[in-house]
């Protein structure tokens, strides 16, 4: 049987995991593979049938990482091996022959989180491969396009560049780290230069899309005709993140006044009060949700970390207050406040949220909140092929698909030590269970 220990040798959140972690791991293997031999997107949670049997190599970093962290090290490494016939050029092609930034950086965030595990040089030549290719096939004056230019999709030849790119950044530092290739280094603050610089940013404060990365005139225009003018989950906590990255790397002036700048954005832009809002429109924002709330929660938390004390954890403090408030009696929180579902990944990252800000505040309230979500999580979404997507206030399941990916990031949970101050202090788990 599997013993969960949390990292350093702490007692962990949940003390019975070793099971369910057992459990999970041979679902991989018995459950989770396609006639292709890779691990696919989704199965039904009710016949097991394969619903969607695209490869899930986009979503490696997501998957591999956590198998190796558990012991499952050689099929993380086979599951490598096998994709590399969807690789070309260093980067992941879909099954319509396109590439996607989108569908990328978590394949290169796999490679590089596997190499650290690992120490196999193979995985960080296969991410230094790819960096270059996005490098050499994506960049304009800066900004990163979403996907290659094609006369067989028109809608990108204006070549959109959305904010979830400036995410490549992070990535940038990190390879620059391992293998001391200034080139790295370079490019990720000229990317970081080109984002701040762009109108959306100039005017709020926070990263908006880019619609057409050639021309400002034609951006604008374009801009006028959209309705999502800017996205927080993914576009802007990523590209923060990145900012952050590259700041402790190179801690200059110019990168503090640009995250401070974007912290002031984000409360008069999303914040709410606690009840974050997911995205904007040419009007305002919309739609509080809990994806928005746990990736603003982490990132506050790693802003103060980092130094920006204050206001970033008074703001996190808040919208986990504001969010206690929304959890349910069985320990779930809601995919939206007074809505009846659930959503099985959130609820994970949101409990290693609290865990973080428990771990800053000291407050149990917090950590009481995540050690109740994690119970329930594994108790009322687990059947006997994996956790199903959504459940509602009686635990009874609302959407009965197995979202293969949400499996393994669940497994952050078996990883949390009981006691938030460690999690704090062991900074190489914290970067494992940082959601990209």
């Amino acid at each position: 049987m599997t013993a969960v220990i949390a990292s350093n040798g702490q007692a962990p959140l949940l003390a019975d995991a070793g099971p369910w972690v057992e459990r999970t791991l041979a679902r991989f293997h018995a459950h989770y593979l396609g006639d292709h031999g890779l691990i696919v997107t989704t199965i039904d949670g009710d016949s097991g049938a394969i619903i969607d049997n695209e490869p899930l190599i986009a979503d490696f970093g997501d998957v591999l990482p956590f198998l190796a962290r558990f012991g499952d090290t050689a099929f993380a490494l086979d599951q490598v091996a096998r994709a590399r016939s969807r690789i070309g050029g260093g980067l992941y092609r879909e099954a319509d022959g396109g590439i996607r930034l989108f569908t990328n950086h978590d394949w290169l965030l796999g490679l590089i989180e596997l190499h650290e595990m690992t120490g196999e040089q193979g995985f960080l030549d296969a991410a230094v491969d790819g960096a270059h290719a996005v490098l050499d096939g994506f960049e304009r004056s800066g900004l990163l396009i979403d996907e290659a230019p094609s006369l067989r999709r028109p809608r990108t030849l204006l070549q959109r560049s959305s904010g979830f790119n400036l995410g490549y950044v992070e990535l940038l530092v990190d390879l620059n780290a391992l293998t001391g290739d200034a080139r790295f280094i370079d490019a990720a603050r000229r990317i970081a230069k080109a984002y701040a610089a762009t109108d959306y940013f100039t005017a709020h404060g926070v990263f908006g899309t880019v619609f057409c990365s050639w021309s400002r005139a034609v951006d604008r225009l374009a801009a006028n005709a959209a309705q999502m003018r800017s996205l927080l989950f993914k576009d802007n906590t990523n590209g923060a993140w990145s900012l952050l990255a590259l700041y402790r790397a190179e801690p200059e002036p110019a990168l503090r006044l640009a995250i401070e700048r974007w912290l002031a954005g984000f409360e008069a832009c999303y914040w709410n009060g606690g009840d974050v809002q997911l995205w904007r429109d040419k009007s305002g924002a919309r739609d509080v949700a809990l994806r928005a709330a746990f990736a603003s929660l982490d990132l506050l938390c790693d802003l103060h970390l980092a130094g920006f004390e204050g206001r970033p954890i008074e703001l996190a403090t808040a919208i986990g207050d504001r969010w206690l408030g929304h959890q349910w009696a069985n320990g779930l929180f809601p995919e939206q406040p007074g809505r009846s579902g659930n959503h099985v990944d959130c609820n994970t990252d949101m409990t290693v949220s609290l865990m973080k800000l428990a771990g800053i505040t000291g407050e149990v309230r917090f950590a009481e909140a995540a050690r109740r979500s994690a119970q329930a999580v594994v108790g009322l979404h687990e059947t006997d092929l994996g956790m199903v997507l959504s459940v509602d206030t009686t635990g009874m399941a609302l959407d009965e698909r197995i979202i293969v990916k949400y499996q393994s990031l669940a497994l952050k949970l078996a990883l949390l030590p009981a006691d938030p101050a460690a999690l704090i202090a062991d900074t190489a788990l914290i970067k494992l269970l940082r959601d990209r």
